[in-house]
């Protein structure tokens, strides 16, 4: 199992449809709500909660064990999702709702238009991106203004990744359901997926008190991109 995902995270990690789906293809951000759980720290003794809640959703047949037929059928819901969100991507019509006075170009200024109007229907802020964020690697050649090839190559790239999602994490599903079936049973009881949650956690808590922060949880990152490339 993918070590990165720890604790609470690794929780959501062993077999959910959530943090395990989360983490996409090479270069996509994980999803909101796995991001967000990876910036936080986490007490070793919230481990057993966070398995329990996972447990009960991926059990769906309440017979008291998560089956790979259980995990296959989630992963199928995913891939669907995904596949159709790749099916609905439409660079044309985005770039048209970026291009605010429809000049063929977007400049800084639209885009961080159109950024602060979608956080604003959210009644939200749009944060701040160091290095001018999406804008800056959309416009490739550095003039300011991002033309349609340019954001036409982007796009390409960006709907191979959602498409590429689904596949990866198909594999990182199977992979993590064998880790944590510690009995090699065909299936996975809630026990061992605490075993393996909290095994995770300990892990990664690299000064042992019980905590797992977002610095240790990098570091145990870097580590495990350290050894698979050694």
């Amino acid at each position: 199992m993918n070590k990165m995902l720890l604790g609470g995270a690794a929780a959501a990690a062993l077999l959910s449809g959530s943090a395990l789906l989360a983490a996409a293809a090479p270069a996509a951000k994980p999803a909101p709500r796995a991001h967000k759980m990876m910036q936080q720290t986490e007490l070793r003794t919230d481990v057993q909660g966070h398995v329990a809640k996972m447990f009960a959703r991926l059990d769906t047949n309440k017979d008291g064990f998560v089956s790979k037929a259980e995990v296959d059928a989630l992963q199928a819901q995913r891939t669907a999702k995904v596949e159709q969100r790749a099916d609905h991507f439409d660079p044309a019509k985005l770039f048209a709702r970026l291009d605010a006075n429809k000049d063929g170009k977007i400049t800084q200024a639209e885009a961080d238009a159109a950024r602060n109007a979608r956080a604003a229907a959210k009644g939200k802020t749009a944060p701040t991106h160091a290095g001018g964020g999406l804008f800056a690697r959309l416009d490739t050649n550095k003039d300011g203004v991002v033309t349609k090839a340019e954001f036409d190559a982007t796009a390409t790239q960006m709907h191979t990744r959602i498409e590429q999602a689904g596949l990866h994490r198909g594999n990182r599903a199977e992979h993590m359901f064998d880790a944590a079936d510690l009995n090699k049973d065909g299936k996975v009881s809630a026990a061992e997926m605490q075993q393996v949650a909290l095994q995770r956690f300990d892990q990664a808590d690299v000064n042992h008190d019980g905590k797992l922060t977002p610095d240790e949880r990098k570091q145990t990152r870097q580590a495990h991109r350290a050894q698979r490339k050694a």
